[in-house]
């Protein structure tokens, strides 16, 4: 997991993106307040690691993953609910075109 978010940070910085936070995973977890009730959560919202800015000083929500995508379906309706821009990321070595080497690939909503 560390390993994964230092590549992952690296591409962000190399992409001009700023204030990057990672939410720690740890045996706590949040409330999360809403009008249909309340519940538990991990992550942010139990769907991302992590907050940036881009260039133009927009909020994007990362997630992360490790060897296969996180599935899409939760990603895009909640980017379209909530107007919010979103960024996947994938590390893996397992691809033909990593060769053997952690390759950071990206995927975004909207």
């Amino acid at each position: 997991m560390r390993a994964s978010n230092k590549l992952v940070r690296k591409w962000l910085l190399d992409e001009c993106y700023d204030h990057i936070w990672f939410k720690p995973h740890g045996k706590r977890n949040d409330y999360v307040f809403t009008q249909a009730g309340n519940y538990m959560a991990q992550d942010i919202w139990n769907m991302f690691d992590g907050i940036c800015f881009d260039i133009a000083g927009d909020v994007i929500f990362l997630q992360m993953a490790t060897n296969s995508w996180h599935t899409d379906k939760d990603f895009g309706k909640f980017a379209g609910r909530y107007n919010v821009n979103i960024l996947l990321f994938n590390v893996t070595n397992k691809l033909k075109e990593c060769k053997g080497k952690y390759k950071v690939f990206v995927r975004r909503y909207p």
